[in-house]
């Protein structure tokens, strides 16, 4: 049995889930709409940009799109709804996959399911799939994937979104194998936007769950993808990356949607634990003490998200490590509020220049799950402060409650009436039964 075949048979096996993966999924359901609500905010100018064009085609009014009064085509609604979900770069994450899951594959699923009348629990069942597909598929072929330029989210997001659909529409093992082999040629999206103009990275997974959801339904009208489509000659692993773990692809002994992270803070996951030893760092030294800060990272960490020092707008606060650490430094956190516009005053702009990112692989370990970061303070006295943080809060190892994501949800909707999000909290809590899907969000 090859490799495509082996993983769709898995995931056409998942087909009853237990209540506490239900519990797990209506938490990542939550904190999507909580990332969505900021992106909306953040992204503001990409966000227009893109309405402008995607909404004067109006079309069938098949599935809910976020901020908008009418229906769009299933398709159409995925694409935008991924879109705000990735805007502030406040989405759940897999180290593993070194990407990001729910972004793609909640919109893809709820946008199909809103079109068909599918069950609530088939949702939620789906969307376990989803995320087994994605964690799987991309940890297989990283770090070779990143390493050749491509974007996990958007590039293995769309194959995930195609099982997660495909398994939706209550295809066998073979339907789900020829959604995600179709899926395949329909694959995209690059780290070009790390080194300059970042508000486009939420194309990557809005094209991934429009593209998937298209592949699934190619696959439901029976048409076929190519065999061996994962690990052939010409295959999407040939294309990823130049090694692939094959053991990766065979999964755990839980579903892998336990694994994933929850993000706390607006900005690139490779930022999290810098800003994390900051903030607990700024509680010993106050800034007029510290000379120097020596920032011991892993080197995709400098890569992806160290080359911006002096963000010029929203979009490249996401991804500087400077800015996001310098800002903890002084204020003890980092949030939206620093994002929009940044804050580049002299205070900010001098607590910058005595940061340096110092190269240490030792900071990430695949195995062990470990992508963190070492703040050295030195200061003016002489005297050195210290803090690792391996882990940010909101990995598996650190977890979060549902009254952190709730919270939140509140601060990323802070214009939105209080009655409004206590019902999207309470619609998402009671996901689940034999009952058609409804967005949650009325």
């Amino acid at each position: 049995m090859g490799l495509t075949t082996e993983l769709a048979a898995d995931l056409a096996g998942i087909t009853r889930i237990s209540e506490q993966d239900k519990a797990a999924l209506r938490l990542l359901i939550l904190d999507f709409f909580a990332a969505a609500f900021a992106g909306y905010r953040v992204n503001t100018d990409f966000n227009r940009a893109v309405e402008k064009v995607v909404f004067p085609a109006g079309g069938e009014q098949e599935a809910t799109v976020l901020f908008s009064s009418r229906k769009y085509p299933a398709g159409k609604a995925a694409f935008m709804n991924a879109v705000y979900g990735h805007g502030a770069e406040l989405d759940d994450g897999s180290k593993r996959a070194m990407g990001h899951g729910g972004v793609h594959l909640i919109p893809a699923v709820f946008a199909l399911a809103e079109k068909t009348g599918a069950s609530q629990d088939r949702v939620l069942t789906a969307l376990a799939a989803g995320y087994e597909a994605y964690i799987r598929i991309s940890s297989a072929a990283q770090p070779g994937m990143v390493e050749r330029g491509f974007h996990s989210t958007g590039f293995c997001g769309t194959l995930a979104s195609a099982a997660a659909c495909a398994v939706l529409l209550g295809l066998d093992a073979d339907g789900i194998e020829n959604a995600i082999a179709l899926s395949t040629t329909m694959t995209g999206g690059l780290l070009s936007y790390g080194e300059s103009r970042p508000a486009i990275k939420p194309l990557n997974p809005g094209k991934a769950a429009e593209n998937g959801l298209f592949a699934a339904q190619l696959a439901a009208a029976g048409v076929k993808g190519p065999a061996e489509a994962l690990e052939g000659p010409n295959g999407w692993f040939h294309a990823a990356a130049e090694h692939i773990h094959e053991s990766m692809l065979r999964g755990s002994d839980h579903l892998l949607l336990h694994d994933c992270y929850f993000k706390l803070y607006p900005s690139c996951r490779h930022t999290h634990c810098g800003i994390e030893a900051a903030a607990e760092l700024s509680r010993e030294a106050g800034p007029d003490q510290i000379d120097r800060v020596n920032v011991y990272i892993y080197p995709n960490a400098i890569r992806l998200s160290g080359q911006i020092r002096h963000p010029a707008d929203a979009d490249e606060t996401k991804f500087s490590i400077h800015y996001t650490m310098a800002c903890a430094l002084l204020n003890g956190t980092y949030g939206i509020k620093d994002m929009d516009p940044p804050d580049l005053s002299p205070r900010v702009r001098d607590m910058i220049s005595r940061i340096e990112l110092i190269p240490d692989p030792s900071m990430e370990n695949r195995e062990q799950g470990v992508r963190g970061a070492r703040v050295e303070l030195l200061l003016k006295d002489g005297t050195v402060r210290e803090k690792t943080v391996l882990v940010p809060k909101g990995d598996p190892e650190k977890p979060v409650s549902e009254a952190d994501i709730l919270e939140k949800l509140s601060v990323c909707a802070e214009d939105r009436p209080a009655e409004e999000l206590a019902a999207l909290a309470r619609n998402i809590k009671e996901i689940g039964g034999n009952k058609p899907f409804v967005f949650p969000l009325r």
